[in-house]
Order: structure tokens, then C-alpha cells, then sequence
């Protein structure tokens, strides 16, 4: 049995049993800070089982995209080493929200695996929880397992906790025994044993408890059920593989790669099999997470994507894979994952962009990094050092991406250890500030769970004023009972037209008005599923809870909001059929004063696309086409071709926001009633904000007029500046270039004559000493860059010995010290360049061999020059021994 047909059955069976078949969710958790990645299948149910979200669905079923590979859930190192760990996996689960419970649960899965799939009695175990004798009893009751199946283990293994509070309970897990050859050998292998004999394939959680602060548990008011299993683990067992990797999940991938590395898959022992699975994997979780529109970065979930991207290069070099192979392989898996995920191949392309990116970007980090290694490990012998510190390793590894297996190899041939304790110790300080960055609470709104229970009625669709009754109220954290003038506030209202942040729109801003008081609103947040945050300031009086209050909403601020995020679909529409339609929206901020659209897409878009995507925009606006938003069942909306977003979370009914012929995308924000209230839209610049990755900025309305106005005067002053008319100003400033770059090169063919002077005078300057010269040279300047340019000549003439060039320019001495490297040592000018900058009231240093400095000029330039020149040249004769006075190149 394929997947394929695995997933099919699994759906089927839970479907035929009233669960509702749930898509996939995001692998971008949707208003989740706490967490990377989706890495597990009740997450996208998670506000459900907490009680903050609201629905009227009792049981689901899904098969959920997943990835482990930072933060808390970090399996990255493991990958391709063992038979079953994954940075990209499918778990596949069944929910009960508030419905059925132990008994139900314990039955569908027993039935599932024995009846649906046929898997032998005989060789499945289950554990429970070792104070879960509920648990037990149905075991026994409901199925047909063999009693000295059933094992008993403690809160580590079978008790599961969403957090330090929270919903919890205990956990019962179906096993299947692989039989002794995967046994780790001890003869007290058993159930709970880490080898790989007793397989975990299903984990039944069964959600009774909620956990206080203090660690009591209390039974709650609506037990739940959440299951989860590896699709991969499940494909291993009824395929009867020995490793996930040999299923059909894997292997068309593995044999890709085979063809093109110079060994085969298989091989047996010594082989290189490890890295055919850790390219698999990784190639697996890099489509995916580029599909939905990650980057490539340096911080958050872009640099996990960059680690895997780069960790699946760095094995590739051990099969010989050539360059570039990320993109032939990405198609692979396109292909091979087709059937369950057909939206992979319309966005291929763009995917294989940045993959082609990424590739090219790693082979030039090895290219820069291998002279870095080599620096420090000359720097390591010079001071006799046989241990290559952990502090370097990590300095390479995280900030330069470098292999450590490249620099280990090097540092071998010099004899010189790396020192890996050191490394695991940065290496887990990072770990430790990940796993602090993401443990946050929602918005760090402290809502009392009983209050959840409630929701606030949005109502500002269609109205900016209304009253409403005062729920409760925050000055801190602390929940009070008033406020007063002066204090900033979080107020809760029954109702409101506050529309809160989300979908890229800012919050509302405006004015609370009691009847003892005023509060200016700063913004309005949802932190909850169904909850409405005001944040802002009390401004004179005092607000109670259970007070009515008025509310208005700056019609202004909201208004600009409301031009720029219906214009910011036009844009997205606009985008998509000027580019292709695999560009797709990667963020997005919609204010009242401007928005801007980060959308995928692997090149500078050129200027001529960009003025066809403004004229494509604004013929839609003056087009004055309506503005439709209705409500509908989610399914019906993508099926009439409705864009979705990765970061946003829908419930089963959506609002559908749609300018006929043109856009239709899911969206819960405020837009205008026709196209032609936007006015206009204007484009003010386009750029780069991460691999594959690019924005625009842009204004509508009465802004972008303005921003027209302020251009067409900027224009008028250049004319006038520039002594053009109308039609010859673009030939003008032509002919300006012209002039400038023939000046430029006029300049510079002087500047190469001076230097050449200055270099024959120079040699008259210069002090040797045993075959050492000095030379320190005063050198005008225009730019303190051009020192740089004078050194490299000046020091190709001297063999052996020491320069400083003290740069003057207006305002200000330039240092720049060179020594050779037979000298550095002996003769080190950074201790020069500190000491000279600190005289003139500013700084310098560096190395013995190369040092820079700079400071203000003093006033007694001459002086001080000579009286540099003449302490240098005395320390030089000093150091090597020599006494009296010695100048010219023969000293």
C-alpha cells in the first residue's frame, strides 16, 4: 500500500466516522509568536482546545505539514543519522473537541490499524499512563489486545502538557514490534527502550485537565482528544521497510540524487547513505517552506531555512553532487509530492530561483571562507596554539554559514584539534536565547481564562461610531476596576468598531468617551480568537468597568487604511498578471499613510514591468468597479479561486473581499466601497528584502497626489538648476555625466602622477636599518579611502620593513600603518596608530602587521608630524640596534 493510499484510508475511515476532513494548515503558525514552525497536528486546533476560538465543529480529521528544525523542536542534527527522525514530516490526527473521549478514541484507532490496515494483533503494544487505570480498562473492554500488551509508564513517556498551565492529561501510545534485529541487544529491552525495536506509530492524548499556576489539576467542563501519527512511520510499517527513507515518501527522491553522485544508495557499511537521507529530507522541508514563502535570512525562520538549504549542500559534497543540483532535485520533489500537494508545481519556479540563489550564495561563502580559515590557523601556529577555539568555530559556523568538517580537514594537515566542548557551548547559548525568543504568550495579554468564554462583537464593517459597555480593564497587568488621567489602559468592550490589527491592517485609533471620562485609543489588537483589545491612554476624568461608553473611531486614519488595503489587492492582482501567477504575497503593512507589499519573486522586477503594474492598478481604479465582501463556507471561497495567505487563520466561514474581474482574496480587513474611492496609487520605489523576496512601497489617494505635487516641484528646481527646458533636461543631464566622468578621469590621471611623485619622494624619506626600512609620509587628501590606494603602492617597494601614512584632509588626520610580516612582531604598528590618534584626541588599533586610526586635526599639523616622524625613527633604529644618526635609504 503507497502513500497515497495510506492518506486516502485514514481520511475515509475518520470521515465515515463524523469527522470533518481538515486541510493541511500553514506550516507558518497562524497568530502564534510561540512557535516556529507548525510541529505538530493539534496546532492549528490549539485556541479550540484552549477555549479562545469558538466553532461548531465536534470532530476533525486531518493530515498536517510539519516541521521540526529549531526553537524548542530542533531535530536537525539527527536527521539522516537514525531511520525515523524528519525536519519535514505529515502527522496525521483525529480531534474530538468536546465530544467523544477515551473510549471512542481508543476504538478508532485499534480498528483502524487492525481492520483497515491488517496489521497483526500480535505485534502492536500499548502503554498508559501509570495512573490511568480509566485508560486501561478500555483497553481491554473495547479491543481485542493481548493482555501482557498493555504496559503501564510514567509522566515522561504517556502524560502530555501543552505548557506549564494549561489543558493536559495523560496519553496512551500504540507500538509495533520490528522484531530483535532492531533490538539495541540489552536483554532489559522493552517497551520504553530509546532503540528502534518497539516503534511509536500513534499517541493518544486524552485532554482532561487543565493545570494551574501552582501545578493542581482540575477536571475540564469538556474533555478533548487529540491524536497524532507519523505518516512516514506508518508508510515504514505497512510497506515493510527497515527506515521511513525506504518508502515511497523518499526513495524517487534518493534515486534522483543517485544519478547524479558518484555512489550508489545502499551500499552497505561505510557507506555515504546518511547524506542521500539528509538531502532528501532537507530537499523535502526546503520546497515546502519556500512554497509558503519563506526566505532565505539570518534570523528566524529564514535562517532554519538557510541552515537546511546549506546542510543539504554540505552533504551533497560528500556524494559529489555537482553544481548547481538544488533546483534539478527541487522538481523531484515537486513531482514525487504531486498527488497530495498539486499546488507545488505552479510554484516550481519560483522555487527553484531561490533555491538557485541560495546554492550560488553557498558556494561563494566557501569560496570567502576557506582564506578566512587559513588566516586563523596561520594566526594559531605563529603563537604555537594546538587547539582551534570554539569561539572561532561558532563565529564561522553561525555568521559565516562554514562547514566544520572543511575547517576540521584543514586544521588536521597542521596538526591543530578543534575544540568542539567550546563550540557546543555557543552553540547552546544560541539554542537557549531561541528557545527564550519564542515562549511569549499572546500579545502578553493577561486574560483571565473564565473570560474567554465571551467574545466581542465586531461591528465596524459598516459604522465608525456606536456605544458599548465596559468589560474589564488592564493598567499593566493588573486587572482594575477604574482608571484614571494619566494611567495607559487596556480596555475590553462588549462591542466595538475598533478594528484590530491584523491582515497586514494596522489597528483603529480614536476616542472613548464616558460619562466621568476620556480615553484617546492608540490601537486595537486581537490576542484572542473573538477578543478585541483597546490600548491607550485615559486623558482626563476616569473609565469604569460596566460603564456605556462612546466610541469613534479617527474616520480620517481609518479611511487612509481602508484606500490603501483595497489598492494593496490591486496591487497583488496587478503583480500576478504582469509576472505570473506564482508570485504570491509574503507580508504585507496597510496604514493610513502609505502601504507596502512584500510579494515572492527572484529578480528586481524592471522599471518598465513596474509602470505596467501602476497603469494596470490605476485604470482598475478609475474604473470605479464595486467592492464586494460577503461571508461564505471557506471551501466555497477557494474554489472560486480566493487567495489565501500562509499567516493568516480561517475558521470554516470566511469573509470574501472581491472587485469582480479582478481580485478575489479571504480577508477580514476594512476597504473602500468602490475602486474609484482610492483615488489614485502611486509607486514610490521597489527593493530587495531577502533572497526571492521583494517589496513595494506605494501611497493612494490625497498622498499620492501630494507625493505627485512634491515630484513635479523637485523636477521644476532641477530644470531651473540645470538651466534646462522642458524636453532637454534629460539630454542636459546626459551631457552633465559625460562631463563628469570625463573630469573624473582627468582627476584620477593626476592622481597617479602625484602618486608617482610622492613615491620617488618617498624613497628619499625612507629610513633603513639593516636592511629594514621606515617610512613615514604626511599625505594630503580628498577622501581618507584613498590612503588605502597610496599604501599597496608604496609598500610593493619595500621588501621588509614598516609604513604609517598620516592622511590630512580638511578637518581631520587619517592613520594607516603597515608592517611586513617578517616585522610584525618586532616592529608592531598598531601600538604606533593607537598611541599617535590618542595624541590628536581620537582613536586607533588593530594588528602588529595593520592598523587604522583617525582623530581632528590639531592645529600645530607641522609639529606634530615631525615630532611623529622623528619618535618612530629613533624606535626603529632602537629596535635594531643602531645608534646615531642614519637617514636616507643607505643609512
Amino acid at each position: 500500500m503507497d502513500s497515497w493510499e495510506l492518506r486516502q484510508k485514514f481520511l475515509l475511515y475518520f470521515n465515515g466516522s463524523g469527522h470533518d476532513v481538515v486541510p493541511s494548515a500553514s506550516l507558518i503558525p497562524a497568530g502564534d509568536p510561540t512557535l516556529l514552525f507548525t510541529n505538530a497536528g493539534m496546532v492549528p486546533f490549539k485556541d479550540i482546545f484552549l477555549g479562545a476560538e469558538k466553532t461548531t465543529r465536534k470532530r476533525a480529521v486531518s493530515i498536517q505539514k510539519c516541521v521540526r528544525a529549531g526553537g524548542k523542536h530542533n531535530d536537525l542534527d539527527r536527521v539522516g543519522f537514525t531511520r525515523r527522525h524528519h525536519t519535514f514530516f505529515e502527522m496525521m490526527g483525529n480531534f474530538s473537541f468536546g465530544d467523544y473521549f477515551k473510549k471512542e478514541a481508543i476504538s478508532f484507532a485499534w480498528t483502524f490499524l487492525t481492520k483497515e490496515l491488517g496489521m497483526d494483533r500480535r505485534l502492536l503494544w500499548v502503554t498508559v499512563y501509570r495512573e490511568d487505570d480509566e485508560a486501561e480498562r478500555l483497553w481491554r473492554e473495547v479491543t481485542d489486545v493481548l493482555p501482557d500488551r498493555i504496559v503501564r509508564l510514567g509522566e515522561k513517556d504517556n502524560f502530555w502538557q501543552m505548557g506549564d498551565t494549561g489543558p493536559c492529561g495523560p496519553c496512551s501510545e500504540i507500538l509495533v514490534d520490528q522484531g530483535e534485529r532492531f533490538s539495541c541487544g540489552s536483554p532489559d529491552c522493552k517497551v520504553g527502550c530509546d532503540c528502534d525495536r518497539f516503534l511509536e506509530i500513534w499517541n493518544l492524548v486524552f485532554m482532561q485537565y487543565d493545570r494551574n499556576a501552582e501545578g493542581v489539576l482540575s477536571p475540564l467542563p469538556r474533555p478533548s482528544i487529540d491524536t497524532g501519527m507519523g505518516l512516514e512511520r506508518l508508510s515504514a510499517v505497512v510497506q515493510k521497510k527497515d527506515s521511513n527513507y525506504e518508502t515511497d515518501l523518499f526513495m524517487p527522491l534518493i534515486r534522483t540524487i543517485e544519478t547524479y553522485s558518484r555512489v550508489h544508495y545502499g551500499a552497505g557499511e561505510g557507506s555515504l547513505d546518511h547524506a542521500y537521507r539528509v538531502i532528501a529530507d532537507h530537499l523535502r522541508s526546503s520546497v515546502f517552506l519556500l512554497h509558503e514563502g519563506i526566505a532565505p535570512s539570518n534570523e528566524g525562520r529564514g535562517h532554519v531555512l538557510r541552515r537546511i538549504i546549506r546542510r543539504a549542500l554540505l552533504f551533497g559534497r560528500e556524494l559529489g553532487l555537482p553544481h548547481p543540483i538544488l533546483p534539478s532535485l527541487a522538481e523531484s520533489v515537486a513531482e514525487m509530492m504531486a498527488k497530495p500537494y498539486p499546488e507545488l508545481r505552479t510554484s516550481l519556479s519560483r522555487i527553484q530561483d531561490v533555491l538557485r540563489l541560495e546554492e550560488g550564495r553557498f558556494h561563494q561563502t566557501l569560496e570567502s571562507g576557506l582564506p578566512l580559515v587559513q588566516e586563523m590557523l596561520r594566526t594559531l601556529e605563529k603563537k604555537q596554539e594546538k587547539v582551534f577555539p570554539g569561539e572561532m568555530l561558532f563565529l564561522l559556523h553561525d555568521t559565516h554559514g562554514f562547514p566544520l568538517d572543511i575547517v576540521e580537514d584543514a586544521a588536521k594537515m597542521q596538526g591543530i584539534l578543534l575544540d568542539y566542548k567550546g563550540f557546543e557551548e555557543k552553540m547552546e547559548e544560541q539554542r537557549e536565547r531561541g528557545r527564550s525568543s519564542w515562549t511569549g504568550k499572546k500579545e502578553d495579554f493577561p486574560l483571565p481564562s473564565d473570560k474567554l468564554k465571551k467574545s466581542v462583537e465586531f461591528q465596524g464593517y459598516e459604522k465608525t461610531s456606536m456605544q458599548g459597555t465596559v468589560l474589564f480593564l488592564l493598567n499593566g497587568k493588573e486587572e482594575v476596576k477604574e482608571v484614571h488621567a494619566g494611567e495607559s489602559v487596556l480596555v475590553v468592550l462588549d462591542k466595538t468598531v475598533f478594528y484590530p490589527e491584523g491582515g497586514g491592517q494596522v489597528g483603529d485609533v480614536g476616542d472613548l468617551i464616558g460619562p466621568f471620562g476620556y480615553i484617546r485609543v492608540r490601537g486595537a489588537k486581537k490576542p484572542y480568537p473573538g477578543w478585541i483589545v483597546l490600548s491607550g491612554e485615559v486623558v482626563s476624568g476616569k473609565v469604569s468597568v460596566g460603564e456605556t461608553i462612546d466610541q469613534h473611531v479617527d474616520e480620517e486614519a481609518r479611511q487612509g487604511s481602508e484606500r490603501h488595503h483595497t489598492a494593496t489587492h490591486l496591487l497583488h492582482a496587478a503583480l500576478r498578471t504582469v509576472l505570473g501567477e506564482q508570485v504570491r504575497q509574503a507580508g504585507s503593512l496597510v496604514a493610513p499613510e502609505r502601504l507596502r507589499f512584500d510579494f515572492t519573486c527572484p529578480q528586481p522586477v524592471s522599471p518598465e514591468n513596474l509602470l505596467a503594474v501602476e497603469a494596470l492598478v490605476n485604470g482598475w481604479i478609475f474604473r470605479n468597479s464595486p467592492v464586494d465582501a460577503s461571508e461564505m463556507e471557506k471551501s466555497k471561497a477557494l474554489d472560486m479561486g480566493a487567495l489565501a495567505f500562509f499567516d493568516e487563520k480561517y475558521g470554516d466561514r470566511v469573509r470574501v473581499v472581491q472587485v469582480p474581474g479582478t481580485s478575489v482574496e479571504l480577508c477580514g480587513g476594512t476597504h473602500v466601497r468602490s475602486t474609484g474611492q482610492i483615488g489614485s496609487l502611486l509607486i514610490l520605489q521597489e527593493t530587495g528584502v531577502a533572497a526571492g523576496i521583494r517589496r513595494i512601497e506605494a501611497v493612494a489617494g490625497p498622498l499620492a497626489y501630494q507625493k505627485a505635487v512634491t515630484w513635479r516641484q523637485e523636477l521644476k528646481d532641477l530644470r531651473e538648476l540645470l538651466e534646462a527646458g522642458t524636453s532637454s533636461l534629460e539630454e542636459k543631464t546626459r551631457t552633465i555625466l559625460r562631463e563628469n566622468a570625463a573630469c573624473q578621469k582627468e582627476i584620477q590621471s593626476l592622481k597617479s602622477r602625484l602618486f608617482s611623485l610622492e613615491e620617488k619622494h618617498s624613497r628619499k624619506e625612507t629610513l633603513e636599518v639593516e636592511g629594514h626600512q621606515l617610512a613615514v609620509l604626511h599625505v594630503s587628501l580628498d577622501d581618507p579611502r584613498e590612503l588605502r590606494v597610496r599604501m599597496d603602492a608604496i609598500k610593493s617597494k619595500i621588501p621588509s620593513g614598516a609604513i604609517l601614512l598620516i592622511g590630512e584632509t580638511t578637518d581631520k588626520l587619517a592613520f594607516l600603518g603597515w608592517t611586513s610580516s617578517d616585522l610584525g612582531e618586532a616592529f608592531p604598528i598598531s601600538q604606533w596608530v593607537k598611541t599617535l590618534a590618542a595624541e590628536v584626541g581620537g582613536k586607533g588599533g588593530g594588528k602588529p602587521s595593520w592598523a587604522e586610526g583617525g582623530g581632528p586635526k590639531p592645529d600645530d599639523v607641522g609639529g606634530f608630524l615631525q615630532s611623529a616622524k622623528s619618535r618612530m625613527e629613533e624606535a626603529f633604529r632602537s629596535r635594531f640596534h643602531v645608534t646615531g644618526p642614519l637617514s636616507g635609504r643607505n643609512g
